[in-house]
């Protein structure tokens, strides 16, 4: 092992579509950082034969990382050895164990029972990275933290879109379309807002979602591919199952993250359309680069109220973001200044 510093490997070894994609580029970006990834063997065979080779190189890993040593791993963490691993460093206490929060998943189910175990988890660590300033005064509440930093976006390592869009009232949707239930209510808005048009990119399209009159599929592609096949002049982050507000408990979960979309509207030079009440809100606001919103009634008002010059103005804004996510250095940042603390 070629350094003091290490990460767990969890998702770059698989193929992830929209969100998880974040993930992947996350360690990729650890491993640009010279973290050494630490994979355990057979991660996908549950052999006797597996486990064992699971369990030697655990010990070998626990003998092998120094005193002094950093460790990154993204939460939730799902692999038992990986968290018989943690567990047994922490005890150790002579490394320091760097949590990255990548969801927090008892809040987005909306299960009492599983956020109760996650905090009493995330009580463990000390060293934290979260998406934004919401999530970080969230932590802050339930655990005694030493230190802890803010990507405020996630990076997105696929080229960024350079080329011109207007401003109209063609609105890109790109994610899981199956849970996001409230595009199935879209011709809600025609009465209100008949010249609003949805895009639509992502698996799990319904018959019902695609049918309406203002909404069409546009099939999904490989997330490195998206940001030159959107076609719009907007990119919406929503949630939930309804149209008037973010509904449900993924609507909730909006106060506290960063949608890996917000990110992948930024590289593709769409200015974003969200929620008053999520945590990308003041992000947006902060940098100028797209409008608040309460409810999807609200959207035609809003990009009427727009001129072309300030609409240019957001896309102006959104370059210097776009290269910084896509090279990697919201997390790599993140990382500078976490590893400054002792």
């Amino acid at each position: 092992m070629r350094n003091n510093r290490f990460f767990i490997r969890q998702y770059s070894a698989n193929e992830f579509f929209h969100g998880g994609i974040g993930y992947v580029d996350a360690e990729k970006i650890l491993s640009l950082k010279n973290f050494t990834p630490l994979l355990f063997p057979h991660y996908a065979d549950f052999s006797m034969r597996a486990k064992l080779s699971r369990f030697f190189y655990l010990l070998k890993i626990f003998f092998t990382i120094p005193r002094g040593a950093s460790l990154v791993f993204l939460f939730p963490v799902f692999a038992k050895m990986s968290r018989l691993l943690l567990r047994i460093l922490r005890l150790k206490g002579d490394r320091r164990l760097v949590c990255f929060i990548a969801d927090i998943d008892g809040i987005k189910d909306g299960d009492e029972q599983l956020l109760k175990k996650e905090i009493a988890e995330l009580k463990r660590y000390r060293y934290f990275i979260v998406h934004n300033d919401a999530m970080r005064q969230w932590l802050q509440a339930q655990v005694p933290v030493t230190a802890i930093v803010s990507i405020e976006f996630f990076d997105f390592l696929a080229n960024p879109f350079w080329g011109d869009r207007e401003k109209n009232k063609q609105i890109v949707f790109a994610g899981n379309l199956e849970k996001s239930t409230f595009l199935a209510k879209l011709d809600l808005l025609q009465l209100k807002s008949p010249e609003l048009h949805f895009n639509l990119y992502g698996p799990g399209c319904t018959d019902t979602m695609s049918s309406q009159a203002n909404a069409t599929f546009k099939g999904f592609f490989k997330p490195y591919e998206l940001p030159e096949r959107l076609e719009g002049a907007f990119g919406l982050v929503w949630d939930g199952d309804s149209i008037e507000k973010p509904g449900g408990s993924l609507g909730n979960y909006m106060q506290y993250i960063s949608h890996h979309k917000l990110s992948l509207y930024i590289i593709s030079g769409l200015p974003l359309i969200v929620p008053e009440m999520a945590a990308s809100a003041p992000l947006v606001k902060k940098y100028g680069i797209g409008i608040t919103i309460n409810s999807l009634h609200e959207i035609q008002e809003r990009i009427d109220s727009l001129s072309i010059e300030q609409y240019q103005l957001m896309r102006d804004n959104m370059k210097p973001l776009a290269r910084k996510i896509s090279a990697g250095d919201c997390l790599g940042e993140a990382l500078d200044e976490l590893m400054k603390f002792t």
